[in-house]
């Protein structure tokens, strides 16, 4: 991808200082309280940033590949990767479009989706839906059309309602939730309209 901020887009250097060592997102924290303790079993973090959230599925047990383009987003979750966590971590420097997503119980895109490209967004987002192990958990974000990112970003992908429908058909949808409000991001004021997804695969042994 060009550097978006160059061209105006994110600056992605000064998002990470800002936001590193927050907590588990809450979508992140109702996915892995629905499929209990990791076991090792494997988890996909898209757009994994600095690495707070591969962090505490690190720390729940799970075997993560974790997915960004950014190097020196990456570079912090290299840094921050306990010793003992080492052998249970795949970092993958690529863009959504190249990365090849194996099988996995639990794949947490956390306001990261929407950063594809439209052209891009349906390859990607097919290839989410192979990659989704028979019971397990998609959690992550979508955003609307009434986004004030959307009048101002075209290199991005905004949703209708309906669209989010479709992307979700045939699987479970355990929370669908769609948002607007006014508020911040780290470059400044904006107007929020987020989808919170978090739906499951069917089939599979669910935990008891």
């Amino acid at each position: 991808m060009a550097d978006q901020a160059a061209a105006g887009g994110p600056d992605w250097a000064h998002y990470y200082a800002a936001t590193i060592g927050h907590e588990p997102r809450p979508l992140l924290r109702a996915a892995c309280e629905l499929l209990g303790a990791g076991a090792d079993r494997a988890a996909i973090d898209l757009g994994c940033g600095s690495g707070d959230d591969t962090l505490a599925l690190l720390a729940s047990g799970w075997s993560v590949v974790a997915v960004d383009q950014q190097p020196a987003g990456l570079g912090l979750l290299r840094d921050r990767v306990p010793a003992q966590s080492a052998g249970h971590v795949q970092i993958v420097c690529a863009s959504f479009t190249e990365a090849a997503l194996p099988r996995a119980h639990l794949i947490h895109a956390s306001y990261s989706l929407p950063f594809c490209a439209p052209g891009d967004f349906p390859d990607v987002w097919a290839g989410i839906r192979r990659a989704l192990a028979p019971g397990g958990l998609f959690a992550g974000q979508l955003f609307g059309i009434h986004d004030s990112w959307a009048a101002t970003r075209p290199y991005m992908t905004f949703h209708i309602p309906s669209q989010v429908r479709d992307l979700l058909d045939g699987l479970e949808v355990l929370r669908m939730d769609e948002t607007e409000q006014d508020g911040k991001a780290v470059s400044g004021p904006k107007h929020w309209h987020v989808y919170d997804i978090l739906a499951r695969e069917p089939g599979g042994q669910r935990p008891s």
